[in-house]
């Protein structure tokens, strides 16, 4: 079944069936509809925060309230719930909140809190320096960095999520307002909207080719290379002299083209061991005539 999630302006979240229906996910008692929603990575959980600070975990299939939490400035005022984002891999997720802090939580830690709890969060993410309010925010594909974007220019702020120190600050052209950014799932690169174009920021690749064959030379101009005399002959004559007998070169080896291994990096951390067992290739045998 597919589902996905709506978030109408001074409304409450509506989860809509693909295949017809839907259903208005429960607010809660303050009554705020500013809400922002989004689904938990294995879509098992709903997360919906409100202009209050408020923060519900809602089981996507009964829509029964899970766990709850507040996220609190000081002894009671709370900030609005700008977005919620989670990461392709691990269980961490970030709150991007109006008083220009991103907030990092363990998904297991908040379930585990249970409703009205207070859990903490991993990481506070925020530029001292410039107060800069975030109008978007995602994670790397690996769940190791996350990514903001300034909602007042066209500037990309880099945190290593580990540590919570900042990595780098990329910027684009004087004068746009950036309107989304998105990290690719699996390479390092990062694309940023705004005025309507779409940059993509990458760091320039350098071939090195010795990385993979250690006696790889580069040549800075032509070489004459002298074969010998029966290097591409069928029977090497001299194969004893000139490679001192090693028959690991003539070895047959046997390929196997029919077993299929996922790929981990396209693979969230808890697929990798995962069999799918869906249909990879149609094994034929060619018609010769």
């Amino acid at each position: 079944m597919e589902r996905l999630l709506v978030c109408p302006m001074r409304h409450a979240a509506v989860l809509v069936d693909t295949n017809g229906g839907h259903k208005v996910l429960p607010i809660d008692d303050d009554g705020d509809l500013n809400i922002s929603a989004s689904f938990d990575r294995r879509g098992e959980h709903v997360y919906t925060g409100n202009a209050k600070g408020k923060v519900l975990v809602l089981d996507s299939r009964t829509l029964e309230v899970k766990a709850s939490f507040r996220i609190i400035l000081g002894t009671s005022s709370a900030t609005a719930v700008k977005s919620i984002e989670f990461a392709r891999r691990g269980d961490w997720f970030l709150i991007n909140t109006a008083d220009r802090v991103i907030r990092v939580y363990d998904s297991k830690e908040v379930l585990a809190c249970g409703k009205d709890g207070e859990p903490e969060p991993i990481q506070k993410l925020q530029d001292l320096v410039n107060k800069t309010m975030w109008k978007k925010c995602c994670f790397s594909g690996d769940g190791e960095y996350i990514c903001a974007g300034s909602a007042r220019q066209h500037a990309l702020y880099i945190w290593e999520k580990s540590i919570g120190n900042l990595v780098k600050i990329l910027h684009g052209t004087k004068g746009e307002l950036l309107l989304d950014v998105a990290w690719h799932p699996v390479r390092p690169i990062i694309a940023s909207i705004s005025s309507g174009v779409v940059s993509v920021w990458a760091q320039n690749q350098v071939e090195n080719w010795s990385a993979f064959a250690p006696d790889f030379k580069e040549l800075d101009e032509n070489v004459e290379y002298d074969e010998r005399e029966s290097e591409f002959d069928i029977t090497d004559e001299d194969k004893s002299v000139a490679s001192g007998g090693d028959d690991k070169e003539d070895t047959d080896m046997e390929v196997d083209v029919c077993s299929v291994e996922p790929v981990p990096a396209f693979c969230s951390s808890d697929e990798e061991n995962e069999n799918t067992g869906c249909l990879q290739f149609l094994p034929i045998a060619p018609e010769v005539s």
